[in-house]
């Protein structure tokens, strides 16, 4: 029994003729260029937070309206994460190379309209241009990887791009500081013209020496996409505001049942659709069902992490200007690593062991920073680091090339592009339990101590309070990959007893009929 209500996509193989053909170094370039192009479209997320102070003062808006300015931020982010569903579909249908050469010279355009915005609204309009062009190169470039290499290749050359993916995200803030020094703000979107260029030659090159899987030769579900934006959207904005005060509750209640009414009609829009924006079925796939969810809980584990080290590092251990980010980038290095490692473990040791030691590993640093005492050594900080990023990336292999292995050629763009939205979903959903239970349950204690001791209380014992907070969402972030861990084992074994060309395989092997 087969999921897909289209022509079925040709089988895959566990050999690519084309590749054969034009040497062995082609595909690994190709690698290269798409994980340099998605490179770049990171780093447009991430590199604008160091230079927004001087963004407003060059656009004369006050201090006092900087919740305005958070748009260049969250707008872009919010663009990303719902244009990658219905990009990584348009992919599918009209050709992959095709919509990542759009997607690159559509952010690269936004770029431009960035560099020329005279003020606030067009340059938070361009920004949703180069959201639109950005959101599309991930999905489709890990989809390209896909149908270019060999299967016992797949999961370093996935792992390689998910790779660049991460860095450019944790390095932009740097990439920010430094040339924006150098630069200006809008020197810093030119540069995108720069680096993008040479990478939208380099990919159009070698698409010529490359496999383009036939497409799907069906319309795209616009109206399905158009309702899964509504509903991301809506659920964003109610969960951002989570915890706070500066909305009543009604506002907040009527996102998320506007939320809950968008996604409930594209759920059964999608159900009934010939031709699905996401084909729903393939969730009776309980590889499937696990590799989205596991995305969702390190979402949210990785951005207490993100968030917290930071933060410790100025507010506990009094480190200011560049050491809070020097202390993150700790993990950060060793995150890239943990991904080149995942993508050459996973098809040794098999996916399943690669993505439940990765989580395991994450739990494991998660638990040693949970136990930090209040100013712990440097060995502890180094070792908890580097084990937590080690962990956090290491499963991507083996998640994403459980994804690619269970669906159809014409369905890979959409399917990496849904993994990603539950990931940045998962953070957006920390983000919002952070905000209102983790700030809240430090308030409610510092009140306790103003009660108890009032204006005599003393700074250490509100830093005291702090840790113990800090502590609590490390534990909670550590129990989510734990509970990621034992997810992994619904896996693709994968290994090399996957390294057979499976075709005709399907994709509801797990899940019997209907």
């Amino acid at each position: 029994m087969t999921v897909s209500r289209e022509t079925p996509a040709r089988p895959r193989t566990a050999v690519v003729p084309e590749v054969e053909r034009t040497g062995r170094r082609t595909p690994w370039l190709l690698v290269v260029s798409l994980g340099m192009g998605v490179f770049v479209g990171g780093f447009d997320q991430t590199f604008v937070v160091p230079i927004l102070s001087e963004i407003l003062r060059e656009l004369d808006i006050p201090i006092s309206e900087f919740g305005r300015a958070s748009w260049i931020i969250n707008g872009y982010l919010l663009g990303y994460t719902v244009a990658m569903p219905l990009m990584g579909r348009i992919a599918d249908v009209y050709g992959q190379f095709r919509v990542f050469v759009l997607g690159l010279l559509i952010f690269m355009g936004g770029s431009v309209l960035v560099a020329l915005a005279p003020n606030l609204p067009a340059l938070t309009a361009a920004r949703a241009v180069t959201a639109l062009g950005g959101g599309a190169l991930v999905p489709v470039a890990l989809a390209i990887v896909a149908g270019n290499l060999p299967d016992r290749q797949r999961p370093l050359g996935l792992s390689t791009v998910s790779m660049l993916d991460d860095a450019s995200s944790l390095i932009g803030p740097l990439w920010g500081t430094l040339i924006g020094v150098w630069l200006g703000w809008r020197g810093l979107f030119w540069m995108n013209i720069a680096l993008g260029l040479p990478v939208l030659l380099a990919v159009l090159w070698l698409s010529r020496y490359s496999r383009h899987p036939a497409r799907a030769g069906v319309p795209v579900d616009w109206t399905g996409g158009a309702l899964l934006t509504a509903g991301l959207t809506a659920l964003t904005f109610a969960l951002a505001g989570a915890g706070t005060t500066a909305r009543p509750l009604w506002h907040t209640l009527g996102l998320y049942a506007g939320a809950a009414l968008a996604l409930g009609l594209f759920v059964l829009r999608e159900l009934r659709a010939a031709a699905p924006l996401i084909d729903l079925r393939m969730f009776r796939s309980r590889k499937l069902v696990a590799a989205n969810l596991v995305f969702f809980l390190e979402g949210g584990a990785l951005i207490t992490a993100l968030v917290n080290i930071p933060l410790m590092t100025e507010q506990l251990w009094s480190q200011a200007g560049a050491g809070p980010g020097l202390m993150l980038m700790r993990m950060v290095l060793f995150m890239i690593a943990g991904g080149l490692l995942g993508g050459l473990l996973a098809p040794r040791a098999g996916f399943r062991t690669t993505a439940v030691l990765g989580f395991a590993l994450a739990a494991a640093g998660l638990f040693w920073m949970r136990a930090w005492p209040l100013h712990p050594s440097e060995s502890s900080r180094w070792l908890a680091l580097a084990i937590a990023g080690l962990g956090f990336t290491l499963a991507d292999a083996p998640v994403y090339a459980t994804v690619i292995n269970a669906v159809e050629e014409g369905r890979r763009a959409s399917a990496t592009a849904l993994l990603q939205v539950l990931q940045t979903t998962g953070m957006i959903v920390a983000m919002a339990l952070l905000g209102a239970q983790g700030l809240g349950r430090f308030n409610q204690r510092a009140a306790d101590i103003f009660r108890e001791r009032g204006v005599e209380g003393s700074e250490d014992a509100y830093i005291v309070v702090m840790h113990r907070t800090f502590d609590e969402t490390f534990l909670v972030a550590a129990l989510l990959m734990v509970a990621g861990a034992i997810l992994c084992m619904l896996l693709d074994r994968g290994g090399d007893q996957s390294l057979v060309g499976r075709a005709g395989e399907s994709q509801l092997d797990e899940a019997g009929p209907a």
